[in-house]
């Protein structure tokens, strides 16, 4: 099969399984740019696969599809969508990167990289943290809508937990705000003093974020690391990490692209600027 083919033929299926209903191949034709008569082969051809199934000259995912996506659900669950997100991260950048989860009005982290340094910023696994303090929680709220964000932090008093700790609520918006322009969030010395770092939001099948990729750094060797750079590869692999859950492909554009599109280039996005 010519490779142009193929890619029509998976334009096709994409553009299918994300209207979410059964669809004609007139939408689909409005929706992938192909010529309708093409459209309607290869919905033919997916439905002698048993791919797709068709009833009253409308297209509908079938059993091939599915048993496809439970083999996909099965063997790529969040740890091992995680396991490889993180060796990419600490690969590229030698310093410890976790996955962490959003648990009621906490962030808990999962799953972990080490750096090979001998110098590292390590957090406990498995043990709920503020989500307010820190990189890892502020990108989580960054990824929920504004309400939800101050439905989690709440009315306040937050504590204080090191000099750096912002806990006024209404900061902690302003700094959201900042971190949702660029598409990261970055900490220093917030909740553990002598530690610093990035972190992007990840999302799930239904769009929801589920927590956040998180890159933490001594604070003794944060200032010789290119901040925009590292934001710009959290960003990407919050996004890869995304899609290998199933996230909806708008979502991981936008978290990915948020301020390219605003700029109209390709550069790293800056660091959020917050305030003093």
């Amino acid at each position: 099969m010519a490779e142009s083919q193929l890619a029509r033929m998976i334009l096709v299926l994409e553009s299918l399984v994300d209207a979410g209903e059964p669809v004609g191949p007139r939408a689909l034709a409005r929706s992938t740019g192909i010529d309708r008569s093409a459209v309607g082969r290869i919905l033919q051809q997916m439905v002698v696969l048993g791919v797709l199934i068709a009833e009253d000259g409308k297209y509908q995912p079938g059993p091939r599809l599915f048993a496809l996506g439970r083999s996909l659900s099965a063997v790529d669950t969040l740890p091992t969508a995680a396991s490889s997100v993180l060796a990419s991260l600490v690969g590229e950048y030698d310093e410890t990167s976790y996955v962490c989860v959003l648990h009621g009005r906490a962030v808990v982290f999962l799953y972990e990289s080490q750096s090979s340094k001998p110098v590292r910023y390590v957090v406990d696994l498995g043990r709920p943290v503020p989500l307010y303090a820190g990189a890892a929680g502020r990108a989580i709220l960054a990824g929920v809508a504004e309400s939800t964000a101050r439905e989690l932090l709440g009315s306040g008093p937050l504590q204080k937990l090191t000099q750096n700790t912002v806990f006024d609520v209404d900061d902690l918006m302003v700094m959201r705000a900042a971190d949702v322009s660029v598409g990261y969030s970055v900490s220093m010395e917030e909740r553990v003093e002598g530690g610093a770092a990035v972190a992007s939001p990840f999302f799930d099948s239904t769009g929801a974020c589920q927590g956040s990729v998180v890159l933490t750094v001594p604070l003794t060797r944060f200032a010789e690391i290119d901040r925009e750079q590292i934001g710009a590869a959290l960003r990407t692999a919050a996004a890869v990490l995304s899609s290998r859950l199933g996230a909806p492909s708008e979502t991981t554009d936008d978290v990915s692209a948020t301020t390219t599109a605003a700029r109209g280039d390709s550069r790293p996005a800056p660091s959020p600027t917050y305030p003093a």
